[in-house]
């Protein structure tokens, strides 16, 4: 049973609530992530552990937080064609696709770290791609809502 068959609103918004649920579900798992690996490094090492210096944490950090900066520049166009009925099929696959991408950049970066520098190559298979979703989205709302 669908969320629209369930309630008197449209497909947009019940598509745009479904992916909203499944990537905020994503988002939390990153910051249940950071929760577990401090109380981890915590319990190894004591009071030597310092969050800000540990190249563990800067990592789970810096995940987390990618997440979030670009969490606004996703959920604004979807929600702003969500909201004007203007979310398309195309446009509903692109923003599954990003939230696969995500997920991807999630195992990479776990997998690979974050360089300091920014070359982070590992995570370019999901970087560019993501940035491409992320652009078309904008350009749809931007189509849709104007």
């Amino acid at each position: 049973m669908s969320l629209s068959s369930v309630h008197p609103i449209s497909g947009s918004i019940a598509a745009a609530a479904q992916i909203t649920v499944v990537y905020t579900g994503l988002y939390s798992v990153t910051i249940l992530n950071q929760v577990v690996t401090k109380k981890r490094l915590h319990r190894k090492l004591g009071d030597k552990f310092d969050r800000y210096s540990s190249l563990e944490m800067r990592n789970v950090d810096r995940l987390t937080g990618n997440f979030l900066e670009w969490t606004i520049v996703f959920l604004g166009p979807l929600w702003s064609m969500a909201l004007t009925d203007t979310l398309s099929d195309t446009s509903q696959l692109i923003a599954w696709t990003y939230v696969g991408l995500r997920l991807l950049y999630t195992g990479l970066s776990l997998k690979y770290g974050v360089n300091g520098q920014g070359n982070n190559k590992p995570l370019w298979i999901s970087t560019f791609p993501s940035y491409v979703c992320l652009l078309y989205m904008l350009g749809a709302a931007i189509q849709g809502v104007f």
